[in-house]
């Protein structure tokens, strides 16, 4: 790694300039001049968690419609990004933020900073009904095809409303409802923009191979906005979890399912590394207790996942098993039941630690990831300088953190349960 990485007690740190504009924006430089490249990466502070409960999917939408500016630039924006040499453009929509990147040759910053900064300041002028009807055609039909017309769908839906009640910001899936998205006004959007897209709610950062002159750069498309401030976000109640279970058919599955989920600790809080390595741990090919008595002992399953979700209003713990043909779900329950109870080893849980340290070294290569780490750690502990420190909290789980975690928040008998009916194979043998 090159002087921009440096490494304290094993730790990686990445070398960082932070400063912030008169008009609020949050600017990061990272530093690198071994990758030929340079990566512009902008985060507001909003997501699905920010919505109206009669407006959901607005975060999603104001994704599909900043990514489609008005033909300014002589063509879309990712066509002029593309012939300027750019190798990534994409965004993202979670419950906590919406991300946009460009990653382009040092010499075209100017270019990826003109197209962050016109998002930022000059959407409104530019925007009419007819580009909002466009792009709610768009994400509908992405609903369609991503979230309903595909196996265990149905699923992911349930799931939400089973862990979440009625009014909870994080009961809905980020791409938002049919009704709310069609019921958008140009109004709401102009009002949603206002509110969340200024500069003091987003963090930029440009990382790579970065001309002397980026200062100066960010100071000639970002300088002139005027103040801003950041606005609050709200907090729901917290929710104590419902136990719940429920059987649901899916028409596309071929496999059925049975899909169990707590909640778990928001992110960068305690107990979040540990479920993390414990629901790694269960589920490793070859070595997790799950995998092995499902999968290889039995065989029950076809497959066995486990995840967990943090952010801002909370996390999530979900264990997934989808079962062999003809598999009774009851023998299933009872293998989730034992190991739910029960405890993981010492070596373990450093197997997992290993891997999960290994990864984010490894991911250290690529400018897109460096970025997401330095955004991620803004958004969470207001500081770009927090790998070494999730590296840490890693380290130092251990079976009695492990324990301690799942006592608190693993329990069978308070805890969501879907089990989905595949109807494609009885249909398909018919």
């Amino acid at each position: 790694m090159s002087s921009s990485i440096r490494f304290e007690n094993d730790l990686p740190h990445l070398a960082t300039r932070r400063r912030t504009l008169p008009c609020g924006l949050d600017v990061v430089v990272h530093r690198d001049e071994s990758v030929p490249q340079v990566i512009v990466s902008v985060w507001y502070r909003v997501g699905s968690s920010d919505e109206r409960p009669d407006r959901t999917g607005f975060a999603h939408l104001f994704e599909h419609l900043f990514k489609s500016p008005p033909h300014r630039l002589g063509g879309h924006h990712y066509e002029v990004l593309r012939k300027a040499g750019a190798t990534e453009a994409n965004a993202s929509t979670s419950p906590d933020r919406t991300a946009y990147h460009e990653i382009v040759p040092p010499h075209q910053l100017a270019l990826a900073l003109w197209i962050e900064s016109d998002r930022m300041g000059y959407f409104a002028p530019h925007f009419d009904e007819q580009r909002l009807i466009t792009q709610q055609a768009v994400v509908r039909a992405e609903r369609r095809q991503r979230y309903e017309d595909v196996p265990y769908g149905v699923e992911r839906f349930a799931t939400a409303e089973a862990l979440y009640p009625e009014g909870h910001p994080l009961r809905h899936l980020v791409i938002g409802r049919h009704a709310d998205i069609a019921a958008a006004t140009v109004d709401d959007v102009l009002a949603f923009y206002r509110t969340w897209y200024v500069p003091a709610n987003a963090t930029l950062v440009i990382a790579g191979d970065v001309p002397p002159d980026t200062d100066e750069l960010v100071d000639r498309y970002f300088g002139d906005f005027p103040r801003s401030h950041r606005p609050p976000r709200a907090v729901p109640p917290h929710v104590r979890l419902v136990p719940n279970r429920q059987q649901v058919d899916d028409r596309f599955a071929t496999l059925g399912r049975v899909h169990r989920a707590w909640h778990a600790p928001a992110a960068f809080s305690d107990g979040e590394a540990e479920l993390d390595v414990l629901a790694s741990a269960w589920c490793a090919a070859g070595t997790g207790a799950l995998w092995r008595r499902l999968v290889y002992d039995a065989p029950l399953a076809q497959r066995v996942s486990a995840w967990t979700a943090s952010g801002r209003l909370g996390g999530e713990l979900h264990v997934v098993v989808d079962l062999r043909t003809g598999v009774d779900p009851q023998a299933v329950r009872a293998v989730l039941d034992e190991e739910c109870a029960r405890g993981i080893d010492a070596r373990a849980i450093r197997r997992i630690v290993v891997r999960r340290e290994a990864s984010i070294i490894w991911a250290l290569s690529q400018l897109g990831r460096r970025a997401q780490y330095l955004q991620r750690s803004v958004l969470y502990t207001n500081s770009p300088d927090g790998l070494a420190g999730e590296l840490a909290r890693y380290r130092a789980v251990t079976v009695e953190t492990v324990d301690a975690a799942r006592a608190r928040w693993v329990d069978a008998s308070a805890m969501v349960e879907i089990e989905t009916t595949a109807r494609a194979s009885a249909a398909s043998g018919s």
